[in-house]
């Protein structure tokens, strides 16, 4: 699902639980994957699985909880670390863009400071765990080379 977003609002957090609300219905969900940029997101909710499923949140509301004063919004990635799918560590995401659709995560060795930048598309970032602050990457051959 596409939202835009009022200004000043932010994407809901993987995991958060959310209200799509029309003229007659309540539809809760879990935000299972949400990818922003700038005031829009495109957001996979746990239960949905099927156009027919999607098409009856057309023309819907999406309802969340503000996050309660002096808690700060996570605004993406920035912090956790980063793994391929054998588990080595690539670092910790230093920058995401938030500036266009097309977003990459600048990620940072913590021992050499090597910056390496992984574009941010499901077929890469295959595992996200805001509980524990990590991602896990699936990067084709070559793409540490390819950001020297």
């Amino acid at each position: 699902m596409v939202v835009d977003f009022s200004p000043a609002a932010a994407a809901p957090p993987e995991g958060s639980a959310v209200e799509l609300r029309s003229s007659k219905r309540v539809f809760p969900q879990i935000i299972e994957r949400v990818s922003a940029a700038g005031g829009v997101a495109v957001i996979a909710f746990r239960d949905i699985h099927t156009i027919a499923e999607a098409l009856r949140l057309v023309g819907c509301s999406l309802w969340s909880e503000v996050p309660e004063a002096g808690q700060k919004a996570t605004g993406g990635f920035l912090g956790f670390r980063v793994f391929d799918r054998q588990g080595e560590c690539w670092g910790v995401v230093k920058s995401q863009s938030h500036f266009s659709l097309n977003q990459v995560l600048e990620i940072e060795n913590e021992i050499s400071g090597e910056i390496v930048l992984v574009p941010w598309h499901d077929s890469l970032v295959v595992t996200i765990d805001p509980r524990a602050g990590t991602l896990v990457i699936d990067p084709p051959a070559g793409l540490r080379e390819l950001n020297r």
